[in-house]
């Protein structure tokens, strides 16, 4: 059973204000950054996450300025992902929400997988580039060969730095140790 619910509480100014400030930026991080979910699904996340006490759907809209239908919207998507949850709370018949703590240890792995992924799909489309590239028309002049062998050297430069990602991410998900100061030189120097 879940503690009393925050209905009617009203929250000191300061913390209100931090508290929108929060709110508004985790909007804007999930839906540029993460993926997982969009900015009203971000800042309901937020808003629960930052809540010692379970709070209803109503006052979720309340707090966030928002439609009842976007929110309900926003916490089913949030439960499926396993974000938050419905909770019960003694003396009422409303639904309560709460997050889920281990969102964090979540969303590092979402985003370590999102680019794990990415960096696979960029290695599919470079490996297809230069395979287009080895085809060597009968009709190509010397500048046309010189362009068409300068592209390959790009598509190499490519081809190693994402590898090198490749094998990194690899060596993580495998409990190797990595190197991170390859990627920092193939980066930064």
């Amino acid at each position: 059973m879940a503690s009393q619910p925050t209905e009617n509480k009203k929250i000191n100014h300061e913390l209100e204000k931090a508290l929108e400030s929060f709110i508004e930026s985790s909007g804007k991080i999930s839906a540029n950054m993460l993926g997982m979910v969009n900015r009203v699904g971000g800042q309901i996340y937020a808003l629960l996450f930052m809540m010692r006490q379970p709070i209803s759907l109503d006052e979720i809209c309340e707090l966030l300025n928002t439609s009842k239908g976007n929110v309900s919207v926003n916490i089913r998507l949030l439960e499926e992902q396993g974000l938050v949850k419905k909770v019960w709370v003694k003396g009422t018949r409303r639904d309560y929400y709460e997050a889920v703590r281990d969102y964090p240890r979540k969303l590092i792995k979402g985003f370590f997988d999102r680019v794990r992924d990415g960096i696979e799909h960029s290695l599919r489309i470079i490996e297809q580039c230069r395979s287009d590239l080895e085809i060597k028309p009968v009709n190509f002049s010397y500048e046309d060969t010189e362009d068409a062998n300068f592209m390959k050297e790009q598509l190499d430069l490519l081809l190693a730095f994402y590898s090198l990602a490749s094998a990194m991410f690899d060596d993580f998900y495998q409990g190797k140790p990595v190197d991170i100061e390859v990627l920092r030189h193939a980066t930064l120097d």
